[in-house]
């Protein structure tokens, strides 16, 4: 059957009993031509691929039709068994019941092939989990594709300066580059959202990080975070055990102003300071 010939979203999803709950979230996709713009996004990194939240396989679909494998996983039931339904015949697609909270990402992402991309349209409230999750096994991974709430896009990309230039920013963007592919309005949903969203693609930027030295970091990112608009200084100063000394050494040792805030300080610089934090407190 082709795409053509196939029933639309969302009468595929009617025509299994299924209704968005608002327990759980759901605004389905249901424009196809964006769901295969979606899919040529995703296939750009990769043709083995983890989808997470695969709803009722807007995204699944075309990204099967394009080539891929896929592994998907879905926790909602109903929709688990409107995708066995639908796409039973599909030799590459494998479906993984269960929640994305709970997932054993290593397991998974062997499963799903060599270095399979992470894709899907993430829930607002799993958006940080997965990307910490993309972030914690790179390794394995070809990088990520995901619609997310615009909100979250802005602040990925978001650089020193921006009042939303934080801890995901940091982390996130000293592993992978980062790029909004294209604006998602509400109207390609049902039911329509309240929020816009984006589609962003992370791409491996290339620095080379060892396991304990990212560890570290994504530690005295968070703690400096916290403070974001009190002066480094004053922040390293409590960290490091009151040591006002300290706080100014590693400072200049990183070529960081002492008046500088978290949020005026670019990846690198912090990269820098966060190694020469975790060294003082090794000593």
């Amino acid at each position: 059957m082709t795409s053509a010939e196939r029933p639309s979203q969302q009468n595929l999803l009617r025509s299994h009993g299924v209704k968005p709950t608002k327990k759980r979230g759901q605004n389905f996709l249901i424009d196809g031509n964006l769901a295969r713009a979606i899919a040529s996004d995703v296939m750009v990194l990769g043709s083995d691929v983890l989808e997470l939240g695969a709803g009722g396989g807007a995204l699944t679909r075309p990204m099967l039709d394009a080539g891929a494998r896929v592994l998907a996983v879905e926790v909602d039931r109903g929709l688990c068994g409107l995708l066995r339904s639908e796409l039973a015949d599909e030799p590459r697609f494998t479906l993984h019941e269960g929640d994305i909270a709970r997932l054993d990402w290593a397991a998974l992402l062997a499963e799903a092939g060599d270095r399979p991309v992470m894709a899907g349209n993430l829930p607002y409230e799993l958006t940080s989990e997965v990307l910490f999750a993309l972030a914690d096994h790179r390794e394995r991974s070809a990088g990520g594709v995901f619609m997310v709430q615009r909100e979250v896009a802005q602040r990925l990309a978001s650089g020193p300066g921006s009042k939303v230039y934080g801890v995901l920013s940091v982390l996130m963007g000293s592993l992978f580059e980062i790029e909004l592919v294209r604006q998602v309005p509400s109207n390609v949903f049902w039911p329509r959202p309240d929020v816009q969203s984006a589609i962003v693609r992370l791409t491996h930027n290339g620095d080379v990080w060892e396991r304990e030295e990212f560890l570290g970091f994504k530690d005295v990112i968070k703690s400096l975070f916290t403070h974001r608009r009190k002066q480094l200084s004053r922040i390293l100063r409590t960290r490091l055990g009151g040591d006002a000394d300290a706080a100014r050494e590693v400072l200049t040792a990183a070529g960081i102003a002492h008046g500088d805030r978290p949020e005026q300080v670019d990846r690198r610089r912090l990269r820098e300071l966060a190694r020469h934090v975790m060294e003082w407190e090794n000593t």
